[in-house]
């Protein structure tokens, strides 16, 4: 217990938020862009981290107001080379291919219309599994290895911009320009989308699907916090809990020099994923980072990170900096191998459907790491910790980053070390679209002619109109008659009506 208690004043930190400001850029055609800025370690200037466009009707009244798209800035569209990259089998590295820094960044979400991103992803999945799964196992495994990795890519963004937003709520110049249902509105469409289904939970259902997830991962966190810390006081290494805000996502194992003289030290590896530090000669001649603390000589041991399911995910091993990389590359390989050189899928060949589920469900009550999804998640959020706690010494945050550098096997994702740089540019390219007659308020008009069809047509008729489109390959585009003012008119007195629908954050368990 004594060994846990030495390292548990740190979490006094953990109350401390980064320094957020936000910024406000007026839109051509009535709309404004709100972009949060952070101070960020070792850097001279504040740099833009995510962009919310905000459709308000040209007034101030926000009755009417609608949160439109989402943009992580810290992130450029791939290159042509990293795309091509992209689509290699059993490619796990992040080469250095260029990027569009420069070229208009995409949306991560658009919360106006969540449900098309999911039936985009359902048509994709029935053209792959009829159409090019066919074609045979070299065009197969390509696809699905390059469909792959734009999804994990878009989900490492959406988790990376709602971990800055998690931080939001507690910045009093944050709650002046966004209220608790908007922001309560983000990060539970953030947290949806990375779903399946996700994108057709309804406005009225959003504030249960939020509350039910924070009420998930505070749960989660608190148990992989207490099997941590115990696992380490039976091993006599030394827990330290991290993180932004009041409740810690990662933590951190030490030992003591002074400890490392003992060889016979008893120690069990159970849901650590670590060897026995007591009789590794790495340890004893150690000559990397270290901290002092009290008098002792602290090593880092590993760094795990608390929002995975049942158990502590470690991702950084200091003695074994590739073992996690192995893993994840060992599973992708899986992936591959099946799914792309063989060709069978969960849904189409049962026996394989049933001895998959057999086999994670044994290696995960032995501790193993089986959800991609969720190692994404927390890979994500300590990415960026990093970029954002100030508390972290210098030294350690480098020696964590470049070891995080190493887990990266997506040739689509960008270097931790590019994501400054290229948020400044990103930023430009998009306020260069803001201000263009031609860019954003081009794409907010057709934004507000669609919510009027959505407004004055039932679903079979939206259904009948989209058919119509696609028979003509486009040419025909249903327009409603109200267009400009007349149209803004209609759409104030239905977003006024359907308000009452939003997310309520007054809600039991708030």
């Amino acid at each position: 217990m004594f060994r846990w208690l030495f390292l548990a004043v740190p979490m006094l930190a953990l109350a401390a938020t980064p320094d957020f400001r936000l910024e406000r850029t007026p839109v051509i055609g009535g709309a404004e862009l709100l972009t949060v800025f952070a101070t960020v370690p070792d850097q001279l200037e504040q740099i833009p981290l995510l962009s919310v466009l905000r459709d308000t009707l040209g007034d101030t009244d926000p009755a009417n107001d609608r949160l439109r798209y989402i943009w992580t800035l810290t992130s450029a569209s791939p290159s042509l080379l990293q795309r091509a990259a992209g689509a290699v089998p059993f490619f796990y590295f992040r080469p250095n291919l260029g990027k569009n820094e420069d070229k208009t960044p995409k949306p991560v979400i658009d919360l106006g219309d969540t449900s098309s991103g999911v039936w985009n992803s359902l048509a994709q999945q029935i053209i792959q599994v009829a159409a090019v799964d066919s074609t045979g196992a070299l065009i197969r495994a390509s696809t699905r290895r390059y469909r792959a990795n734009l999804k994990d890519r878009q989900r490492v963004h959406l988790m990376e911009s709602l971990a800055v937003v998690s931080q939001l709520e507690d910045v009093p110049e944050i709650l002046q320009s966004f209220s608790e249902a908007e922001l309560l509105e983000i990060q539970a469409r953030m947290n949806l989308a990375g779903q399946t289904l996700g994108g057709l939970v309804t406005d009225r259902k959003l504030s249960e699907a939020y509350f039910k997830q924070r009420t998930t991962i505070q749960e989660t966190r608190g148990h992989n916090w207490e099997l941590l810390r115990q696992r380490a006081e039976a091993n006599g290494l030394y827990f330290e809990p991290m993180g932004l805000g009041t409740s810690p996502t990662h933590a951190m194992l030490w030992i003591a020099r002074e400890d490392t003289a003992e060889p016979e030290h008893a120690f069990n590896s159970k849901f650590l994923g670590i060897s026995n530090p007591y009789n590794d000669a790495r340890i004893r001649d150690w000559n990397g980072i270290t901290v002092t603390r009290e008098g002792r000589d602290l090593i880092p041991l590993a760094l795990y990170g608390l929002d995975y399911p049942k158990v502590p995910l470690l991702l950084v091993d200091f003695r074994n900096t590739y073992a996690p990389k192995r893993r994840e590359m060992l599973a992708r390989a899986t992936t591959d191998v099946v799914t792309g050189l063989i060709g069978y899928s969960k849904w189409g060949n049962w026996p394989y459907m049933a001895g998959s589920f057999l086999w994670n469900f044994t290696i995960t009550r032995r501790g193993s790491a089986t959800n991609g999804q969720q190692r994404l998640r927390a890979y994500s959020e300590v990415r960026r910790w990093l970029a954002l706690d100030h508390d972290l010494s210098p030294d350690l945050r480098r020696d964590l980053q470049e070891r995080l550098e190493v887990l990266g096997v997506n040739p689509l994702e960008e270097s931790v070390s590019d994501e400054m740089r290229v948020a400044q540019r990103q930023y430009a390219a998009l306020l260069k679209n803001a201000a263009d007659p031609d860019g954003l308020a081009a794409q907010l008009r057709n934004d507000r002619a669609d919510e009027l069809t959505v407004y004055k047509h039932k679903p079979a008729a939206r259904v009948g109109l989209a058919l119509a489109r696609v028979a003509t390959l486009g040419i025909y585009k249903h327009r409603e008659p109200e267009q400009g003012p007349a149209m803004n008119a209609v759409l104030d007195v239905n977003r006024r009506t359907g308000r009452e629908a939003r997310p309520n954050p007054n809600v039991a368990g708030n």
